[in-house]
């Protein structure tokens, strides 16, 4: 049996979702969770699958978020990259002349073959920046990138790579949610380097397949946001050396090939149609055997949220009470097992650490209520 057929036999009659950067930036917040992992090897859309009963969640982007972005991107782009070479001028020591632009989009068939031209036309590109080669282009805009995910080659389009002073490449990544203050939503700036992260390191793929250096792609993303409730441009330079390793640990820990069929533990996802409550006990039944990991983050991202975070309930896990909590507690499991831990019971070897941590929260618990504080 081909990958291929491995990937559809998995997948089942579900709808198949193309690994985008977004989806692959979503996968780094799971990488704990067996089902999400399964679900990106599978190319499987989660999204929906939980329609038609009470775990339903809304998913896509709202309209006029849609619509901001597509402007605030034009904004940037506008009168040949006017705004953008002076954000670049500004923060990244962008060379003051001889502004070399090359838009992949110009002209590209917008389907997978138009990906694969972008992509072939990206590293040669890339080999001529590396190799400060004179028509080089300091600015490609829709770069094309490709890494190969269980077995079968993905393409990735970048909002923009930029190569700044001394051949160094940076990864850009244009979003429209404002920054006011110096302040801006914290997740989503975390999820704009995240997938600023995956340019770096596919790009970094790209360069050892040439046979270059990939110390050329910088570890510092540009994340480009309009400042306030306006759409003026600014640019936040950001470290992203250490999303760029979990983006790494991501893609070669996703199953390939035969480990695909192997790790879905002999379990189909079911399909969008049909009845809805089969359909329920069909998704039950599959994280039951593969696993899942809720956290209350899971809500941002992923379709299957609100039926494991109802999974948690019934359980008691601690991943209830968020991430930092359960990083506090490793190796217990539920919230009844750290009340019990907390109140003396003897713990298990993988427990003992939780264990000492709650029983001495127990204590002074107890002494301020003993004082009357509370």
């Amino acid at each position: 049996m081909t990958t291929d057929e491995q990937i559809a036999l998995v997948r089942g009659d579900a709808a198949e979702k193309r690994p985008t950067v977004r989806v692959l930036a979503a996968a780094m917040a799971h990488t704990d969770c067996s089902l999400a992992r399964l679900a990106l090897a599978a190319r499987t859309d989660l999204d929906h699958l939980c329609d038609g009963t009470y775990f339903a969640v809304e998913v896509g982007q709202d309209p006029q978020a849609f619509q901001r972005g597509q402007m605030f991107e034009c904004r940037v782009k506008d009168k040949g990259y006017a705004g953008l070479i002076q954000l670049l001028r500004e923060h990244a020591d962008f060379p003051l002349a001889d502004v070399r632009i090359r838009n992949l989009r110009d002209g590209a068939l917008p389907n997978e073959e138009g990906l694969r031209l972008r992509a072939a036309e990206t590293r040669q590109l890339l080999k001529k920046i590396i190799n400060k080669a004179p028509d080089a282009p300091n600015i490609i805009d829709g770069a094309v990138l490709v890494c190969t995910i269980a077995g079968k080659r993905a393409y990735f389009e970048a909002d923009g790579l930029a190569a700044a002073t001394g051949g160094q490449i940076h990864a850009a990544e244009i979003k429209s949610f404002p920054i006011t203050d110096g302040q801006c939503d914290g997740d989503k700036l975390g999820a704009a380097c995240d997938q600023a992260a995956w340019y770096i390191l596919l790009c970094r793929m790209t360069l050892i397949d040439l046979g270059l250096s990939p110390e050329a792609v910088s570890n510092q993303g540009f994340i480009i946001l309009p400042e306030s409730t306006g759409l003026r441009p600014t640019l936040l330079i950001q470290g992203l050396a250490d999303r760029v390793r979990r983006a790494s640990r991501l893609l070669d820990s996703a199953p390939k090939g035969d480990d695909i069929v192997k790790t879905s533990c002999g379990c189909q996802f079911p399909g969008e149609g049909g009845d809805p409550q089969e359909r329920l006990e069909t998704l039950e039944a599959m994280m039951d055997k593969v696993g899942t990991n809720y956290r209350p983050d899971c809500l941002q991202d992923c379709g299957m949220a609100r039926l494991c975070r109802g999974r948690a309930h019934d359980l008691g896990l601690v991943t209830l009470s968020g991430s930092a909590v359960a990083r506090y507690l490793p190796g217990v499991r539920t919230l009844d097992r750290a009340a019990d831990l907390a109140a003396g019971v003897p713990a298990a070897a993988s427990e003992a650490y939780s264990a000492a941590a709650l029983m001495r929260a127990n204590a002074i618990y107890e002494q301020v209520l003993a004082k009357g504080e509370l």
